[in-house]
Formats: structure tokens, sequence, C-alpha cells
């Protein structure tokens, strides 16, 4: 599809499904709540609050808003495979050379102060894909590492019955192990959060392909004789 926009021809193409906006935006916001809540219950122990209730309710909301975003997660994991192109895992992992050479355009173009032209990319920006794929490994670090958290503190599924059987001082060393693992995901993802804001914020304003609004409406920008 072609349209005039101030005077310049643009191609139009639908990148994003609906399904993939819809959990692209559902586990972003769960990604969100999980982390506040987090920086929430670190600040009452940082400031030496006392915080046996308040703490473990937070606690609590966090674990059970992680066992939501585990499915969303799954589900976003299973479209990987049967979504459409753009949805998939060949479309973020950077298995061909191709995908490489324009990683390092990306590289080149950020260098440049944006004055050269960076490669094209119609579905996830190579360079931004390697930052993906490695939000993906934390995040699946955080719902095991969660999921081990939540058995040991709540006694919740599938973990809870498990860890029963073990002494104090035994839980006590899986939980320091855990909780170092799920501290050094939350940083990560905070870091991912704001390298993400920053990179939509140029790739907008410079490449013009409307990044933002092609996570609502699942379209992209293209100037004539770009594809």
């Amino acid at each position: 599809m072609k349209n005039q926009i101030n005077n310049q021809e643009f191609t139009i193409v639908n990148v994003w499904d609906w399904q993939t906006r819809v959990l692209h935006w559902t586990n972003a916001l769960l990604v969100i709540s999980l982390a506040l809540l987090a920086l929430g219950f670190e600040m009452f122990e940082e400031l030496g609050m006392s915080w046996d209730y308040l703490g473990d309710y937070l606690k609590e909301i966090h674990a059970y808003i992680g066992y939501v975003f585990i499915f969303t997660l799954t589900l976003r994991i299973l479209w990987g495979f049967i979504g459409n192109e753009y949805a998939r895992w060949l479309d973020i992992i950077p298995y061909k050379k191709e995908r490489w050479t324009a990683i390092w355009g990306n590289i080149k173009w950020y260098l440049s102060g944006f004055k050269i032209k960076p490669p094209i990319s119609i579905g996830h920006n190579p360079l931004a894909s390697l930052f993906y794929a490695a939000l993906f490994l934390v995040i699946i670090s955080q719902t095991l590492t969660g999921i081990v958290l939540s058995g040991l503190e709540f006694g919740l599924a599938p973990l809870g019955s498990f860890f029963s059987q073990y002494d104090h001082d035994a839980k006590e060393i899986i939980e320091d192990m855990s909780e170092e693992v799920h501290e050094f995901g939350l940083w990560f993802i905070i870091f991912f959060f704001a390298a993400h804001m920053t990179g939509l914020l140029v790739h907008t304003i410079f490449e013009k392909t409307e990044l933002f609004s092609s996570m609502l409406n699942g379209k992209k920008y293209f100037q004539k004789g770009d594809l």
C-alpha cells in the first residue's frame, strides 16, 4: 500500500499481527508492574523500615502477577513459532550473515551521528534483536527463579510441596542463590527498558518509520525506494 505524507510517497507494510501486539503490550505492562513491586520491597529493605506485613504483601502480589506473566510469556514464545514472519524467532535471532551485516550497518549509523543511511529492517531491528534475545533469556531465568522463590516463601505450586522436605539451611542457600539471579535480572530489565525507550525515540526521529504507532496499528512506513 502506498500513501502520501508531507508530499513524500511512503509504502505501508503490515508488519505486526494483532496477537504480537496484544502480547507485547500485555507482557510490557506485567513486567513494569513486577519491576515496580520489586523496587518497592527493595526500598523498604534499604531504608530499614518495618515492612513485615506490607513487604510480604507486596511480595505475594509480585508472585501472583509473576504467574500471570509466565502464562503470557509462554504464549509469546509459542507465537514465535507460529505467528507471521515478523513475529517469529527467525526474525529475532541473528542466525544469518545478512543479519550480522545489518547489525554492523546499524552500529556504523550510530557512530556516524545518524548521518549515513541505516539498513532497512521491516521487522525487528537487527541490532535491537541482540538485546531482545538477551532479554528473553533473562526473563526466562526470572520466571524459573521466581517459581523457586514463590515455592520457598509462600509454598506456591509447583515447587511449594517439593521444598517442604528441605531443612532451613538448605532452603536458605537455595533462596539466596535464586534471589541473586532474580535481582540481576531486575536490573538488566531496567537497563533494557531505558535502552529500548532511547532506541525507540532515536529511530522514530531519524528513520521516520513510526515505530511506536506500529505496535498499536501493526503498520510501518517506508519511503519509496527503500524496499
